[in-house]
């Protein structure tokens, strides 16, 4: 056979795969890939799929392969193609595209077993990339089941026997992935937290980040309530306040086109100037990633939080955009009066409207300043209107034209809650009030396992604020008026009549207890895992009391953690592999052979005892007979059919103690 030994690199051959390598190493990319068929391209879908395809069927010998000067125009045409959609080929999305079709690509031209290793090992970062998108719990678990699935393909590659089974490939790639559970708390626990979030990312590389906007037109809030993901999530440190006083404070909007409200920059808020009698409410909020700026806290906030501004319209931003999830403890007051002393240009600022848009409505708002002198007899008057006459709080209402408040003032009245806000503030402005809307959540599903206020996306609402001498901003909600369970039970109790469901209590009374154990599972995912920071961590080892102050105390603990678990997985993988314990009669014939050894009698290892016995036959011994009789009964109690008795054993003790 001719040897390879010191022949260059090109001339040694390389091993060729085989078909089971081929079709493990497909099905294993296709399982780690399939969950980003949703944050993929089409094109780049049915790529894969045609790789694959072909790769399986050429494997089969039903198709040929494919020639290598076919591979450089396919690699540049993906290249391309991936460039034209994203415009650039850096980032999340284009970045998972790009490493998709190559992969893909490499599939065709795979045929020796060095390229089938390197395919799994791409299968092992592509798994990475599924938390550039989600890091929840189901997220986790599904990522866990495929790296059991790319750790048996590799076990395949490299055991290269198709008899063992699947399911032993299976079992035993989760063993070893269960070895290392705790080398991979230890390193979660004692590494040391860098500064913000390990899977951040740029504003542009995000996708899907539903939420409130820095902009409001009829429609778009009620667009926003049929999402029924989670906006955050609050832990209060007391009592949670009744529904009706959860506002929870978003963006605020004083610009207003005729159509659009929109927000207009404001400066930084230095000092605030409140009035209030109530004591402050205490709470955490773990806010989801929304891809913007603003916070949200109840209305209205009495505390900034780190890499945080107020501005002077009291809303609270971050001085980077929330792209990751974010839990900040905070402070507000329920009953307040603020802004005071508001400055005259912005108080002109929003009186302000375009003239020749809406004009039924700007007329209604000057007859109200003709007759009324009160600006809270003008707001009452306007809240009677809607709550007297037949308007409708619908999640459907129609579509309206160039003059949208006139149209649902005077024609439609079917609105939802941004129609109402935008409405009421309106006719404030033509009545010579400053109006402004501002847009949050209102309410909140109290999730009574974990003990925490689940606020959804369905939870968007708007309301209107309004200027008032001597007395600040007030907050009128013009729902309330309309539909007070909106405000005082939620939407599922104002929408009952078109079937929406929001709450799971309502959703689901059969298994409500299972869907709040799970939503309190995913907070707590979110509270101990995603958001273990450098305060966490430094708080749940000084409570271990071991000692563990700084990053270099992190690191010794670290080693010191590591070498034990490293040696007491050996010692145990010893302890199982370790020889059985003697037999009592090798223990005892053992001890007549050392006692022949000292006579210069020595057994080889590869002796038997019968022939060891015809050697000793053979030599004129003292206790020759003895000896026979004791080979004679260790033969019968090693190879008896009733196996050793205790009276066999006895026997051949003191059989072999009388030999001197």
């Amino acid at each position: 056979m001719p040897s390879n030994q010191n022949l260059p690199m090109r001339s040694i051959p390389q091993e060729l795969s085989s078909r089971t390598s081929v079709f493990a190493v497909c099905f294993c990319f296709l399982f780690s890939i399939a969950p980003h068929f949703t944050n993929l391209p089409i094109w780049v879908v049915v790529m894969v799929l045609v790789a694959l395809g072909w790769r399986a069927l050429q494997n089969l010998g039903k198709l040929p392969e494919i020639p290598k000067w076919m591979l450089i125009p396919l690699v540049l045409f993906g290249g391309i193609g991936v460039f034209a959609e994203y415009w650039t080929i850096v980032g999340r999305d284009a970045g998972l595209a790009l490493l998709t079709v190559m992969t893909s690509f490499k599939f065709l031209e795979s045929k020796r077993h060095r390229d089938m290793l390197i395919l799994v090992f791409l299968c092992y970062f592509l798994i990475a990339t599924h938390f550039l998108y989600s890091q929840s719990i189901l997220t986790a678990a599904m990522m866990f089941v495929t790296l059991i699935i790319i750790t048996a393909t590799l076990i395949t590659l490299n055991q290269r026997d198709d008899s063992v089974s699947w399911r032993e490939r299976l079992l035993g790639s989760a063993r070893l992935l269960l070895l290392s559970v705790p080398l991979m708390l230890i390193l979660f626990v004692l590494v040391p937290r860098v500064p913000g979030p390990l899977w951040g990312l740029q504003s542009e590389q995000r996708g899907g980040v539903t939420g409130l906007s820095d902009h409001m037109s009829p429609g778009e809030i009620s667009n926003l309530i049929r999402s029924n993901e989670v906006a955050f999530r609050v832990d209060f440190a007391g009592a949670v306040p009744a529904q009706n006083r959860l506002y929870w404070r978003g963006p605020v909007m004083a610009a207003y086109s005729g159509y659009r409200w929109s927000q207009v920059p404001r400066k930084a808020l230095h000092r605030l100037d409140i009035i209030t009698n109530e004591p402050a409410i205490e709470y955490t909020v773990t806010l989801e990633p929304n891809g913007e700026h603003w916070l949200l806290a109840l209305d209205i906030p009495t505390r900034i939080i780190r890499d945080s501004v107020m501005t002077e319209d009291f809303q609270l931003t971050s001085k980077k955009k929330v792209n990751d999830l974010l839990r900040y403890s905070m402070q507000s007051r329920l009953a307040y009066q603020v802004g005071l002393d508001e400055s005259p240009e912005y108080l002109e600022f929003t009186r302000e409207y375009p003239e020749r848009m809406n004009p039924q409505t700007i007329e209604f708002g000057k007859s109200l300043a003709q007759r009324l002198e009160r600006p809270e007899d003008m707001v009452s008057e306007v809240l009677t209107m809607f709550r007297e006459q037949e308007y409708i709080y619908t999640l459907q209402p129609p579509a309206l034209g160039s003059n949208s408040v006139d149209e649902f003032l005077f024609d439609t009245r079917r609105g939802f809650c941004e129609h109402y806000a935008g409405a009421f503030a309106l006719i404030m402005r033509a009545a010579g009030i400053p109006a402004r809307v501002v847009t949050g959540y209102q309410g909140g599903e109290f999730n009574r396992v974990g003990n925490y206020l689940i606020v959804r996306q369905s939870d968007a609402h708007a309301w209107t604020e309004i200027w008032i001498e001597n007395r600040g901003w007030l907050r009128v909600d013009p729902t309330a008026a309309v539909s007070p369970s909106r405000i005082e039970q939620g939407l599922d109790d104002a929408l009952s009549d078109e079937g929406s469901i929001f709450r799971i209590q309502n959703r689901n009374p059969i298994f409500g207890n299972l869907l709040y154990s799970w939503d309190n599972l995913q907070h707590s995912w979110n509270d101990w895992v995603l958001n273990y920071d450098q305060r966490k961590q430094r708080d749940f080892l000084s409570k271990l009391k071991m000692g563990i102050d700084n990053w270099s105390d992190m690191v010794f603990a670290l080693v010191v953690m590591l070498l034990l678990v490293t040696a007491s997985i050996w010692l145990v993988v010893w302890y199982r592999e370790r020889p059985p314990r003697p037999q009592a009669y090798e223990i005892l014939f053992n001890r007549l052979l050392k006692k022949l050894a000292r006579r210069g009698l020595r057994k080889d290892p590869a002796e038997d005892s019968r022939a060891f016995l015809q050697r000793l036959s053979e030599r004129d011994l003292p206790q020759r007979d003895q000896l026979a009789r004791i080979i004679e009964l260790y033969n019968r109690v090693k190879y008896g059919r009733q196996g050793p008795s205790a009276a066999a054993l006895d026997n051949l003790r003191s059989m072999i103690n009388s030999i001197n």
